[in-house]
């Protein structure tokens, strides 16, 4: 039990009783206490308003209230303090009614001793504090299946369909909301924005600035056609909403499904391009992540038109650092040489390839970050 101070309202009108309570704690009772006596009704429900209380010692009989009655005002403006209520040696059933409609424990006067007394108010304490805790993981818990519900709906049902192009994509949350981000965006002149992001951290917090990217990137592609300026914009958006604890690093892949161009921005996002010699073009980052600096601007590469049979891959650092039962992270070689060796197949198939390499590899130990990966094979 915590030994901070305790304070317990007893609520009682008989002088002898309140004397005897009063000995019987202190003979027992070992950590630091205070006991707020009040002799009606009335005035124990101006002590709870007032101030902290963390247990109530009830007496049903008292001047201004009788029976079960007193128990349920007290109770009804007691909140969470749990209430031990006191009852004559002839009204056992009252304390027992009292119980059913949610006392903690009840007590007999003139068949208590001071252990009897102690432990039950440890017990209603004690009893309290885990169902408080009890109730508050079960609101947690819900929010979270709320959040993420709500969450799986920002990302793409399906893969776009592109003539001349295979994608797909997935995302596995560490937790039950995920600081990863991908998006698949139709732009005003007809090419297609492949986004891959990852914010810092995972959980609640990342989730909620991976919406706000989300909702700033789409909003910007309504009114440019440049990913240099649309990352450059939406740095500026992030940064004034961030601290230096959170970042994103985000890749904006646009390609042209007429004449096969590829151009990017990305901050603090790699990108590969896997050729079908077996050569590998790193697409490095452009910038800093998004959210560090407002003054920071995102420069964009051209890459020319895509040849037939390449692979552009992306995938957040949740899967290169995924570790082993050994603390060894799997790295971006593996990755590589799994989607070479599955080049051939569909990206839907690379992707799930990408995900059993993962869970071979860490074998039992769980997963520390969110994993995204994005494939697009050029057909």
């Amino acid at each position: 039990m915590n030994t901070r101070h305790v304070r317990i309202l007893l609520v009682e009108d008989d002088e002898d009783d309140v004397w005897v309570l009063r000995g019987l704690l202190a003979d027992r009772w070992e950590v630091p206490y205070e006991l707020i006596h009040a002799e009606t009704l009335a005035v124990a429900l101006q002590h709870c308003a007032g101030g902290r209380i963390d247990l109530i010692l009830l007496d049903l009989s008292l001047p201004d209230s009788r029976g079960l009655e007193t128990f349920l005002i007290m109770n009804a403006e007691a909140g969470d303090v749990p209430i031990v209520v006191l009852t004559g040696e002839t009204n056992e059933t009252l304390g027992i009614n009292a119980v059913q409609a949610g006392a903690e424990d009840y007590l007999i006067k003139g068949q208590m001793d001071d252990q009897l007394l102690v432990r039950s108010i440890r017990f209603a304490i004690e009893r309290r504090r885990r169902h408080r805790a009890e109730r508050q993981l079960r609101d947690t818990s819900q929010e979270f299946r709320t959040a993420q519900q709500i969450q799986k709906r920002l990302f793409p049902l399906t893969s776009p369909q592109l003539e001349g192009f295979d994608i797909a994509s997935a995302l596995y949350p560490a937790k039950a909301t995920a600081g990863d981000y991908f998006d698949y965006i139709t732009m005003r002149d007809g090419r297609l924005a492949v986004v891959i992001g990852d914010v810092t951290g995972h959980g609640m917090g990342p989730a909620l600035l991976m919406a706000e990217t989300r909702a700033c990137l789409r909003g910007l592609v309504e009114t440019s056609d440049d990913p240099a300026e649309i990352l450059t914009r939406a740095n500026r958006a992030l940064a004034r909403d961030t601290d230096d604890s959170l970042f994103v690093t985000l890749m904006f892949a646009a390609i042209d499904p007429v004449s096969r161009e590829l151009e990017y921005a990305s901050a603090g996002q790699r990108g590969y391009l896997l050729d079908n010699s077996g050569a590998i073009l790193v697409l490095d980052s452009t910038s800093l992540p998004l959210g560090i600096d407002a003054s920071t601007s995102v420069p964009s590469l051209p890459l020319g038109r895509l040849k037939s049979g390449q692979i552009v891959a992306m995938f957040t650092d949740g899967l290169v650092e995924a570790e082993s039962p050994n603390h060894e992270r799997l790295g971006a070689d593996r990755v590589l040489e799994c989607i070479q060796s599955l080049r051939q197949r569909r990206a839907s198939d690379i992707v799930t390839g990408l995900r059993d390499l993962v869970d071979r590899f860490s074998g039992d130990r769980p997963k520390a970050d969110d994993i995204t990966i994005v494939v697009v094979k050029v057909e």
